[in-house]
């Protein structure tokens, strides 16, 4: 057993974004029921000499987590390199999941396209031809790079959504006399 959670430990570590544990069982060749077992005995070995990480069960997939109380400790190095313009830019796109770069420049301005051509070659955003206008969606790299997969990231849009349509519902609105 002890090969097998070295080699799910790995595996599990490798694939950041998680993986099934049927793909797991097909790359060791192990029955799923021991995976699990071994998980357990993975995470009760992480918990009893205090490690940092954990492997987390998510639906059908297994990721490596960091402990809930040490992400306020490394906050600060998380943070990411981009200007404060080029992440607003990428907080609409990701907004709308897929948008039309006219209509980005519209709503954000020219300085847009410079923003752009960093995001692409960052690797985050995906610029592509939508009939005869280049459109704009995130790549599965932006997933990789702020660490969350795809479903949590959908759960988070729509908190914030619901967050700013109940903040608008009980904001006053400024009318002058």
């Amino acid at each position: 057993m002890s090969k097998t959670k070295e080699y799910i430990e790995a595996l599990v570590f490798a694939f950041g974004d998680g993986i099934t544990i049927e793909e797991l069982s097909k790359r060791i060749k192990v029955d799923p029921l021991l995976i699990r077992k071994a998980v357990r005995e993975l995470n009760k070995s992480y918990a009893d000499r205090k490690s940092a990480f954990s492997i987390s069960e998510e639906g059908t997939m297994l990721r490596m987590k960091l402990r809930h109380d040490l992400i306020p400790l490394i906050e600060e190095n998380l943070k990411t390199d981009m200007k404060k313009g080029v992440l607003m830019t990428l907080s609409v796109i990701a907004s709308r999941g897929k948008i039309m770069q006219s209509d980005l420049v519209k709503q954000r301005g020219s300085v847009s396209y410079q923003h752009v051509k960093e995001l692409v070659s960052r690797g985050l955003v995906t610029a592509y031809m939508d009939g005869n206008k280049k459109a704009l969606k995130l790549s599965p790299s932006f997933f990789d790079y702020f660490d969350i997969n795809n479903k949590e990231f959908n759960e988070v849009k729509k908190e914030v959504k619901n967050s700013v349509e109940e903040e608008m519902v009980h904001h006053e609105e400024y009318s002058p006399k």
